[in-house]
């Protein structure tokens, strides 16, 4: 949900017209999702679209109609990918190491970056919220799609003992993403390096 590794290898041969297409539609999708993740939907210009996405304009609006619906297109993909990690992620170490996963996910970003990224669906939702009706309720819907997500995989490590509050998996499910949530939030507002190691203790403890 976090800073996750995308996979954009796979061919996409989609025909138009009986014509194959001149660019890979998946690679050109995973690197516009990467360009709003970075910029933001309102500061990504179609110019920048177009460099970064190596297509012509054309192409964009036979393919992808517009920026918005780009955009949702996007968000489908990050929702698709990283669920796909998380599934993966769950079969080899385990439902509780999964979710702490994305803890360590956010330190290493930071430190191999500087700063973080935090999650395109919180970051889209701040920004879409009252502006872009359509998307502000797909984005509502995909976060709530993570919100059963983490409560599953709370409910797993519960079952297996990993996990040994008794608490609803609903409570602690959701005070693990909001103070992973606020994790990032202090790292982008520049927090020193002891309260960053105290959240993140927190979200250890929380998962006790």
């Amino acid at each position: 949900m976090y800073h996750l590794v995308y996979n954009a290898s796979m061919i996409n041969k989609t025909q138009t017209r009986g014509r194959p297409k001149e660019f890979d539609e998946t690679e050109a999708l995973t690197a516009a999702m990467h360009y709003f993740w970075e910029h933001g939907y309102d500061n990504t210009s179609l110019d920048n679209l177009l460099e970064v996405m190596s297509i012509k304009k054309s192409s964009f609006y036979a393919t992808f109609k517009s920026k918005e619906e780009l955009f949702s297109r996007c968000i489908d993909l990050y929702r698709q990918h990283s669920l796909e990690f998380l599934n993966t992620l769950n079969k080899d170490i385990g439902p509780k190491q999964t979710l702490l996963a994305l803890t360590t996910h956010t330190i290493n970003e930071l430190e191999e970056f500087g700063k973080v990224k935090g999650c395109l669906l919180i970051n889209s939702g701040q920004e879409c919220y009252n502006k872009y009706p359509q998307l502000s309720q797909q984005v509502t819907k995909e976060f709530n799609t993570f919100n059963n997500m983490f409560e599953k995989l709370v409910k797993e490590a519960q079952v297996l003992g990993e996990i040994r509050s008794t608490k609803k998996a609903s409570i602690i499910s959701g005070r693990y993403m909001n103070t992973l949530n606020g994790l990032v939030v202090t790292i982008q507002a520049g927090a020193s390096p002891e309260l960053i190691n105290d959240l993140v203790e927190s979200l250890k403890e929380i998962l006790e």
